[in-house]
């Protein structure tokens, strides 16, 4: 039996979902410094992927006053979605 250098299915695919997790992690920091939101501790599951092959993202620990910001943001983005729709 041979052993391939080759990365497994299962690598390859975990390898494109973290590329797209960090540049999505990237989107929604830099959308919510829009706002003056940061997540200091937001990070990407580097773990999670190997044993489930889903990456997740780590939104990461917040005061309640940023949670109670995004809370505001999000409540904003939809009320303008729903405006827009009628």
């Amino acid at each position: 039996m041979t052993h391939s250098n080759q990365p497994s299915r299962l690598a390859r695919l975990i390898a494109q979902q973290r590329a797209q997790a960090t540049a999505a992690l990237e989107e929604l920091r830099a959308a919510l410094a829009l706002d003056g939101i940061s997540l200091p501790s937001a990070a990407v599951d580097h773990q999670e992927g190997r044993f489930t092959g889903e990456v997740l993202l780590d939104l990461g620990r917040v005061t309640f006053e940023t949670a109670e910001k995004i809370t505001d943001l999000l409540q904003d983005g939809l009320n303008s979605r729903r405006r827009s729709t009628l």
